[in-house]
């Protein structure tokens, strides 16, 4: 499976790092290493997954189909999601 490049993926998309609080997106792609970005899939989180943002303090805290992830800024960053009901910043 191959994940689309920056360029192909559609205008209002942003990083899950910088969803804000509160907010629900669609998992767009997912950029990182090949274990961690299986283990994510495992988890939950893939390209078409609806995510909602429940805390940002020392790292990213999501809920995934009411399975909540707590995810590094560095691994966040590299999850292209396409902000639901607003474009994105």
């Amino acid at each position: 499976m191959t994940t689309p490049t920056s360029r192909e993926l559609p205008v209002c998309t942003c990083p899950l790092g910088d969803s804000e609080m509160g907010s629900e997106s669609t998992v767009v792609a997912i950029e990182c290493g090949e274990n961690e970005a299986c283990r994510l899939r495992a988890l939950g989180l893939y390209e078409g997954a609806q995510v909602s943002v429940v805390g940002k303090r020392h790292c990213l805290l999501v809920d995934v189909n009411g399975t909540r992830l707590a995810l590094g800024a560095d691994l966040a960053e590299g999850i292209t999601v396409r902000p639901q009901g607003r474009a994105a910043h």
